[in-house]
């Protein structure tokens, strides 16, 4: 393998290996303790709203922005946003990237519902049940499915955009979207290592991907 090749590679595994090992990381401090910590830090800072059910702190103009946010991220938005960019793809004929999109959504839905369903106490009984309920906490699947869509179209964007800077504009308004989405679930229903846990599931999925299916 010429030296060309091999260092995109060595980079893919370098991302995939360390997204792992965060993501064992925010599995062993995902505990009764650390939790608690959490909640009493957040009480203590923004206080409890004790307006919405799985939405406790900050004041409610907060909770009701973080849930906006979070929506963007929910399992109505993912529906919409991912058949929109299937049909677009489908209709500009891009059977490689349609490919692609179809297999990483795919394979991502399937991962979070084996980690919701063996990393929680209570299992999801359907691949429905890890979108629509807040009771399997980790990892985040907000912040897991978020990463996989976002990143996905800010990657596919990039490459039809001529100017380097209108990509940079893609890739900096995807990075934020997700780091808000992810945000927006520590005051509506998660901690940090399941929020942590879920970007870093997310990267090692789209790492592996892009290592599928990168150009040799």
């Amino acid at each position: 393998m010429s030296p060309q090749k091999a260092k995109p590679i060595r980079k893919l595994i370098l991302l995939s290996s360390s997204s792992l090992i965060i993501f064992v990381v925010m599995l062993l401090m995902s505990n009764h303790s650390n939790d608690v910590a959490f909640q009493n830090f957040m009480k203590f800072n923004f206080g409890l709203t004790n307006r919405w059910p799985h939405s406790p702190y900050g004041p409610p103009w907060l909770v009701a922005i973080c849930k906006d946010i979070a929506a963007l991220g929910g399992h109505i938005d993912f529906i919409l946003i991912t058949g929109f960019v299937l049909c677009f793809l489908f209709f500009l004929r891009e059977e490689k990237r349609l490919k692609e999109f179809v297999f990483t959504i795919a394979g991502a839905i399937i991962i979070l519902f084996i980690l919701k369903s063996t990393l929680n106490i209570n299992n999801p009984s359907s691949i429905f049940d890890i979108f629509s309920s807040d009771e399997f906490g980790f990892p985040s699947g907000h912040a897991l499915m978020s990463f996989v869509l976002y990143a996905s179209l800010a990657k596919y964007s990039g490459k039809k955009l001529i100017y380097t800077n209108a990509r940079y504009v893609i890739y900096i308004f995807a990075i934020l979207l997700i780091l808000l989405i992810g945000i927006s679930r520590l005051f509506t229903s998660h901690t940090p290592t399941e929020v942590a846990a879920g970007w870093s599931a997310g990267i090692f999925w789209l790492s592996i991907v892009n290592y599928l299916f990168r150009k040799h």
